[in-house]
């Protein structure tokens, strides 16, 4: 099965998550929105990362926030899908 880098992306974020990231991604609207930003986050951050300006480096700092609250968002919906499948 040929899994969108989305998806690839979030696996690899939160492997233990594996099987419920397919399932929720392809199900679950707000999940697979909340991936997408993710994606989408982390590829502005990586961008500016590339960018050697006082400027560039502004944005690496609220791109590495924005990353790293989306992370938290994921993992608190995995972990709330989780227990109430269990």
């Amino acid at each position: 099965m040929l899994m969108d880098s989305t998806v690839q992306l979030i696996i690899a974020r939160f492997p233990a998550f594996k099987d419920l990231v397919v399932e929720q991604f392809a199900e679950n609207a707000r999940f697979r929105s909340l991936c997408n930003d993710y994606a989408e986050a982390l590829a502005a951050q990586t961008a500016w990362e590339k960018i050697s300006t006082p400027q560039a480096s502004l944005y690496v700092r609220d791109y590495r926030r924005l990353v790293a609250e989306l992370e938290r968002d994921l993992l608190r919906e995995l972990l709330e899908i989780d227990t109430s499948k269990g």
